[in-house]
């Protein structure tokens, strides 16, 4: 029977209530939101877990140091020379008093051990007279400078006390980044501050603050006063003592990893300092151009741009432009970690090399001994990038070498460079010394000028040259 105007009429918005209330229920299930509140209060009770736990072996350093100072130092003959009133003030040099005066910092640091020892930044008690270091239970302590080490900025301090509770130390070579980062000091003063974050990168590096940079990078806030406390894992596990970081930046700090930290602080407890370990030589990461002259496909790999003599390096018979692919098994993808593995190495022990000599594949095994004190770490060489033309090269003169420190016997000497030039713009510079191009050895000007005569300029050429005692292979090319 055919439905009335009425009925449909009635039947419609019944139709579209009943649909509303089966889209409600579908679309607001009731489990979800009750799991997800527990997941939340999960993973709070996680941080509050990790506070409870590494605080106590955190600690607040408060260091006193006398420092020296002249007011108006520098004025007299040094102050005016270049100025209109050079010679009149010419032997003139006016009386210093010299003041002192109590300097004081403040910073954090970790217990790492029983005994009492406490490892912190170097910078946060280097030539302290006094270092004071209060406990999260507000005890206090004199402490003792137990070594530093300022190539890390690591150091570490003795107490003498009871009931000290050591922090958990954790395995900073399997840190991903992503994970959760935890940062406990004293920022400002302010004793057991926590911080949260993650880890924002690893192996940060190119701060100038030497060849052993292997920064943890973490957006957890890290300011003055948290230098030396702990970087911990959600597992309350400390992955780094915490550094340093950039001004003006925000949610940008950086910590040591704990596994360096571990090996510097065993040395400073054992000897008082760091002993490190060397092979001898001096390398260079491959770039583009380099990769292409040495006929390599493969983006990993190191260049030894220099054998340090007597080294274990030529003792083992490695040669200037052999190509390091591995080390102890590892495959070797920058200068750094090459670097960073040898002086995890304790003197004397063995490292295998897997290097690639004019296309042949070899393994070298290398035994470590002690770095000299006045030798630069093996991946401390000057910045140079692609040039050439616009160079004026010379013999190595007495006075030359002089002039420029040069302590290499043999090779030809940059005397200047044309401004504007393809050499000045690869920032090649007066007393640089090349002493090989396209691997042929120079002795002298005529060996310079014969083997550049014959080379090929477009296709590229590559030089080795000194600079400071430090070698690095460049590629010339012309533009």
């Amino acid at each position: 029977m055919a439905k009335g105007p009425k009925e449909r009429h009635f039947r419609g918005p019944l139709f579209i209530v009943l649909s509303f209330f089966i889209l409600l229920n579908c679309g607001l299930p009731s489990q979800p939101p009750a799991k997800e509140a527990l997941d939340v209060t999960s993973l709070e009770e996680a941080f509050i877990e990790v506070a409870n736990k590494v605080r106590p072996s955190v600690v607040s350093i408060f260091s006193e140091r006398t420092v020296s100072f002249s007011p108006g130092e520098g004025l007299g003959e040094d102050f005016f020379r270049g100025s209109p009133f050079e010679e009149f003030f010419k032997g003139f040099r006016r009386p210093r008093r010299e003041y002192k005066q109590k300097q004081r910092g403040t910073g954090s640091g970790v217990i790492i051990d029983e005994s009492g020892y406490v490892i912190t930044n170097h910078h946060v008690v280097a030539e302290a007279d006094k270092i004071t270091v209060r406990l999260y239970d507000g005890r206090e302590f004199e402490g003792t400078t137990k070594g530093g080490d300022p190539k890390t900025d690591l150091a570490v301090v003795q107490i003498k006390g009871e009931n000290l509770k050591p922090a958990t130390l954790g395995d900073s070579d399997k840190l991903r980044v992503g994970q959760w980062a935890i940062a406990i000091g004293s920022p400002f003063g302010l004793e057991e501050t926590v911080t949260v974050g993650v880890i924002s990168a690893t192996g940060r590096s190119g701060f100038g603050t030497g060849t052993y940079e292997d920064f943890i990078q973490t957006d957890a806030s890290i300011n003055p006063g948290n230098s030396g406390g702990a970087l911990c894992n959600i597992r309350g596990e400390v992955i780094g003592i915490n550094a340093m970081i950039i001004q003006p930046g925000q949610g940008i700090g950086f910590a040591i990893p704990i596994n360096l930290a571990k090996s510097i602080s065993q040395q400073l407890i054992k000897r008082g300092k760091v002993i490190r370990a060397w092979i001898g030589i001096g390398i260079q990461d491959l770039t583009h151009e380099l990769r292409k002259q040495f006929g390599l496909s493969d983006k990993e790999g190191v260049l030894i741009n220099k054998i340090f003599p007597g080294s274990p390096a030529e003792g083992a018979d490695l040669k200037i432009g052999d190509i390091i692919k591995e080390i102890d098994g590892q495959k070797v993808r920058n200068s750094r970690k090459l670097v960073q593995h040898v002086l995890r190495k304790e003197v004397g022990q063995e490292v295998t090399l897997k290097i690639i000599r004019n296309g042949k594949e070899m393994t070298i095994p290398v035994k470590t001994e002690e770095m000299p004190g006045e030798i630069k770490a093996e991946a401390e060489v000057p910045d140079i990038e692609k040039g050439w033309f616009g160079l004026k090269v010379d013999e190595i003169t007495p006075s030359l070498a002089q002039r420029w420190g040069i302590t290499v016997g043999r090779g030809v000497v940059i005397v200047e460079v044309a401004p504007g030039s393809a050499g000045h713009n690869a920032r090649l510079q007066p007393g640089d010394v090349i002493l090989e191009v396209n691997r042929k050895k120079i002795e002298d000007i005529e060996d310079y000028q014969r083997t550049m005569k014959g080379a090929n300029r477009k296709e590229g050429v590559l030089l080795l040259i000194n600079r400071e005692g430090s070698n690095i292979f460049v590629i010339l090319q012309e533009e």
